[in-house]
């Protein structure tokens, strides 16, 4: 008996040891969690950006790193038991953790894309009371090229990581990170992209760009253009396009938005609203109406506003020209009802100008005389006269300025004056050919026998803080050859004075002498006379 119970106690002993080496194993496992996290990315758009870490299921590691065994957390099992996904089936209370394990084990390619799509979306969902497990903030510069966010002390297990507010066009698209963390330092990428909207300009129906030229008082066409998110995980959500005009530009009205593939446009007042520019933000607001409701289904299409402004009187011209900036303010967090905005897209409109420098001389430089009152008109090549508003003057030290008038403005005129100094500015020129004839001289001064061709030539790819780079070139002849060049956009315009014409007689002088030889002849007879009588 004795020897029985020894036997017990010993293979009690035994297995006690066994569980407690397996206690031991878990323990050492569990103790070494305190995991390392990196999600990263190389798309500026997420820097600064909040990023949430929902852990799916729990893990144990074995001790030598090879063996993992993952655990359903309690917040997770309503999304497999009320789900209906393909393949998933008779979960019940009891077997929700062996049937999420076998089915998220066999997730391959697009159905694991699709997969981590409804896992984020039901994550992000308020009414699932779902909370994120980390958090993290994306760096705000990037090393070696990418933005990264760290989750630090982070227990193992398998993670769904999002960014709120990140969902894709597409709907299959993959916008959240799944994760397995089962070692001290995991890696991974942020999925997913953020709203954006792309500008462009156009003028008199020429192709969309980022940047364009025109003239004071052209009417402008501009396209905004996003992409309608997926935006399952929210009750409700906020999609508005604003756009801020700079103060060169005129507002005129919204033509139309619409969904790509849709045949009928979106209806103001219904589908959306809009509240027009005023000072001083001069910020137009297109703001979409009940937007999940009505384009959840087009997810993933292209959603288009169309508006047009007139280039006015406050253009800058030349520089950097006039720059236009456009967002998407959109719903960021299901959970908190906030919304976040794009990164801005602009566009630049130019407008250009010159300078004609009126003086007299064989040679052109600071102290040549210049001429006042010649006067000019400009205009299109084979096309009439421009319009101008008088904007200054000019005096003997100031530039007489000169801009092209808008539609309907008053107190316009045709004729271009130089001032005391002799140097007038055209300004609100697009680019293209022009015809600069003097209509008439100074008084004294004998008038060009030709108009003088000019053409204006401005570039700008760079960036809204980049000047144009413009390009003034001329010819005496008006004809299609621009071979002189505007030194600082001043066209050097020479007027010769007249002379007096040589005469081949003298007549006047002649009459006069006669007249004094009569004269003395007459007194002389008389004088005779007297003495003989």
């Amino acid at each position: 008996m004795k020897s029985l119970m020894k036997k017990v106690f010993a293979a009690a002993a035994a297995i006690a040891t066994v569980f407690g080496l397996a206690a031991t194993t878990v323990a050492t496992a569990n103790a070494a969690d305190n995991a390392t996290l990196t999600v990263s990315t190389t798309d500026a758009k997420f820097a600064g950006k909040t990023v949430n870490a929902y852990k799916m299921f729990s893990a144990t590691v074995s001790g030598d790193g090879k063996a993992v065994s993952y655990t359903l957390t309690d917040g997770w099992k309503p999304f497999f038991k009320n789900s209906t996904f393909d393949g998933l089936t008779g979960v019940t209370d009891e077997n929700v953790n062996d049937q999420a394990n076998a089915y998220v084990s066999k997730l391959t390619g697009d159905d694991l894309v699709a997969f981590a799509t409804k896992a984020s979306n039901w994550a992000q969902t308020k009414t699932n009371n779902v909370t994120a497990g980390a958090t993290a903030r994306v760096s705000n510069n990037a090393t070696d090229g990418k933005y990264t966010a760290t989750f630090n002390n982070l227990d193992y297990g398998y993670y769904v990581v999002a960014v709120p507010g990140a969902t894709l066009a597409n709907a299959n698209g993959l916008y959240a990170t799944l994760v397995s963390v089962h070692s001290t330092q995991t890696d991974a990428d942020i999925k997913g992209d953020l709203p954006t909207v792309d500008k462009k300009v156009q003028v008199n129906g020429t192709d969309k760009k980022n940047a364009t030229d025109a003239k004071i008082g052209d009417t402008l066409t501009f396209t905004l253009t996003s992409t309608i998110p997926d935006m399952s995980a929210y009750d409700t959500y906020t999609f508005n396009f604003k756009d801020t005009l700079s103060k060169g530009l005129t507002f005129g009205q919204v033509t139309s938005v619409k969904v790509e593939g849709v045949d009928d446009p979106l209806t103001v007042d219904t589908d959306y609203t809009v509240t027009t520019p005023t000072a001083p933000n001069n910020t137009l607001t297109v703001a979409m109406n009940d937007f999940k409701t009505k384009q959840q289904a087009n997810a993933g299409k292209k959603i288009i506003v169309t508006y047009t402004a007139t280039l006015n009187e406050k253009a800058v011209v030349g520089g950097a020209g006039n720059v236009n900036s456009a967002t998407i303010q959109y719903s960021n967090n299901p959970s908190t009802d906030g919304t976040g905005e794009s990164e801005p897209s602009k566009v630049r409109v130019f407008t250009y100008g010159f300078t004609v420098d009126k003086y007299t001389g064989d040679k052109y430089d600071e102290g040549a005389t210049r001429l006042a009152g010649a006067e000019f008109t400009l205009a299109p090549k084979s096309g009439t006269a421009i319009s101008f508003v008088q904007v200054t003057a000019g005096s003997e030290t100031e530039n007489a300025v000169y801009r092209v008038a808008k539609a309907g403005e008053t107190g316009t005129t045709t004729t271009i004056t130089t001032p005391a100094n002799g140097k007038v500015v055209f300004q609100g020129l697009k680019n293209g050919e022009y015809t600069l004839t003097e209509t008439k001289a100074p008084a004294g001064y004998n008038k060009l026998a030709s108009a003088i061709g000019v053409k204006v030539d401005g570039q700008n790819n760079g960036t809204d803080t980049t000047p144009a780079t413009v390009a003034i070139n001329y010819n005496n002849d008006n004809g299609s050859d621009y071979s002189q060049e505007a030194s600082n956009g001043v066209i050097p315009v020479q007027n010769k004075s007249g002379v007096t014409l040589p005469s081949t007689g003298g007549m006047g002088t002649i009459a006069f002498t006669v007249i004094g030889v009569l004269v003395i002849a007459l007194g002389v007879a008389w004088t005779l006379k007297r003495k003989n009588a």
